[in-house]
């Protein structure tokens, strides 16, 4: 072997161990980036999903709720026209679902999509979250329904699923 920046001439047992380290450093050395660029990745793309602002929006979204119910027919979904076709926060509404109850209960659900991707925003006043959704609770009257995830069968980090009956 050739003298080099690891080993002195004539010293081929030093020269062995080197090398040896320099490998097993140069292996650490390409597992660190490796590892940090997994653990990067898994930050970027484990966030939760962005949840519905409450505030600055409350007030627009309860004159929407009191449109809703004045449209409504009981179970029958309105169509999502005029001022409930798009919510500030939320985007843009495909149905909205209205259901009244005794006692001043009531559940608007306005619906950004339907079927297996169903998500959207959820006034619930006197109702639990709907049934076999992921939902999270925002504040007060206000739920977010999420997408359930059908690879893992599971909500998104931050919601929760609520079985059906």
């Amino acid at each position: 072997m050739e003298p080099g920046p690891f080993m002195k001439s004539g010293d081929d047992a030093n020269a062995v161990t080197s090398l040896w380290r320099r490998g097993r450093v140069g292996r650490a050395l390409l597992l660190i980036p490796l590892a940090a660029l997994v653990v990067a990745l898994w930050v970027l793309f484990d966030k939760p999903p962005h949840t519905y602002q409450v505030i600055g929006n409350s007030s627009t979204w309860s004159a929407d709720v009191r449109v809703a119910v004045s449209r409504s027919v009981h179970g029958s979904p309105i169509a999502a026209t005029g001022a409930l076709h798009h919510l500030p926060g939320v985007g843009t509404i495909k149905d909205v679902i209205v259901e009244t109850g005794s006692s001043h209960r009531l559940l608007v659900i306005f619906l950004r999509s339907e079927g297996w991707n169903e998500n959207g925003l959820a006034y619930l006043q006197g109702y639990p979250p709907p049934q076999d959704t992921c939902n999270v609770h925002l504040s007060g009257p206000w739920w977010q329904i999420g997408s359930l995830n059908t690879k893992t069968m599971g909500c998104a980090q931050g919601f929760h699923f609520t079985p059906g009956g």
